[in-house]
């Protein structure tokens, strides 16, 4: 295996990039159109929402919120870091290995 620095440049390659420019949407438009917008939202697109001229929210998809908290939590993103630096490095332990069991069979 490939050793490899640990940084936050790593750990940013974990996240697709993004090739389009967020979209502009109105509150009307969004009401009429929520269901496709969303199916949107799942393929990657972003949204601003605006209310007369003005942006009021974002709409982003889950994974894509839930990447900007772990970005924002420095202690979290350092922990995470140290651990793919301890994989990397071999210091892991499987399942079986740690609990000194099998995982169950899947039915």
């Amino acid at each position: 295996m490939e050793k490899r620095d640990l940084t936050i440049g790593t750990m940013n390659s974990t996240i697709q990039p993004q090739h389009q420019m967020d979209k502009v949407i109105g509150i009307a438009k969004l009401r009429n159109s929520l269901a496709s917008i969303i199916k949107d939202v799942t393929r990657g697109s972003h949204y601003v929402i605006v209310q007369r001229s003005k942006a009021k929210a974002v709409l982003l998809s889950p994974e894509e919120v839930e990447t900007l908290e772990v970005l924002a939590d420095r202690k979290l993103l350092q922990e995470i870091l140290e651990a793919k630096k301890d994989i990397l490095e071999g210091r892991f332990a499987t399942y079986e290995d740690f609990f000194d069991r099998r995982l169950p069979e899947k039915r």
